[in-house]
């Protein structure tokens, strides 16, 4: 998993998230992966929703045990509503970590169109991020934030907040160093001897 942080308590939530497959190989004493399962054993062709670090593990062996399927949220009518405006989308109920799971996700997509349409969401949505960042009454107004779009609103408003904190102290204003105005003195010298 390339884009797998061991470390990291949002990339262990993203890889905990089920996933549809179908398995391709019968598997013994595997029926515990399907909870509609009556035998021990579990059968070629069936489908069952399983983490995804265990789909991507069963999925990169030689050969392959499952087929891994793109959740409902990456499928052609989702992906179509969020190419037509992103913006109004809650993403929050399509998925926590919406981004990071599509990250994921797109690796099994054989068309490539999941990762188009995750910059494209996020395209949409950053300039409305950006503008509500700046006013902090309004990011709570907006459409649910995946849990990434709001830890950068997040940031974004704590910046506007710093900044402008340090444009009110006035202590130390901006001012022209020494050098660049007595070049610009030289350089207008020099534009009036010609």
């Amino acid at each position: 998993m390339e884009f797998s942080n061991y470390l990291s308590i949002t990339d262990i939530l993203v890889t905990n998230e089920r996933i549809p497959c179908k398995f391709l190989h019968d598997l013994p004493k595997m029926g515990f992966l399907d909870p509609s399962a009556a035998d021990d054993d579990l059968k070629a062709g069936t489908n069952a929703e399983i983490p995804i670090w265990l789909a991507e593990s069963l999925y990169t062996r030689r050969p392959p045990l499952v087929n891994v399927e793109l959740p409902k949220t990456y499928k052609d009518s989702y992906r179509e509503i969020l190419n037509a405006d992103a913006c109004t989308v809650d993403l929050h109920k399509l998925g926590q970590h919406f981004y990071e799971l599509g990250c994921y996700v797109a690796k099994h997509d054989i068309k490539g169109e999941v990762g188009s349409t995750l910059i494209n969401t996020l395209r949409q949505r950053f300039r409305m991020l950006l503008s509500a960042s700046v006013a902090t009454d309004s990011i709570s107004a907006m459409q649910p934030l995946s849990a990434s779009e709001r830890l950068q609103a997040a940031a974004a408003a704590r910046t506007e907040r710093n900044l402008a904190s340090w444009l009110q102290r006035g202590d130390c204003p901006l001012t022209t160093a020494n050098m660049v105005a007595n070049h610009r003195k030289r350089k207008r010298a020099e534009m009036e001897m010609f």
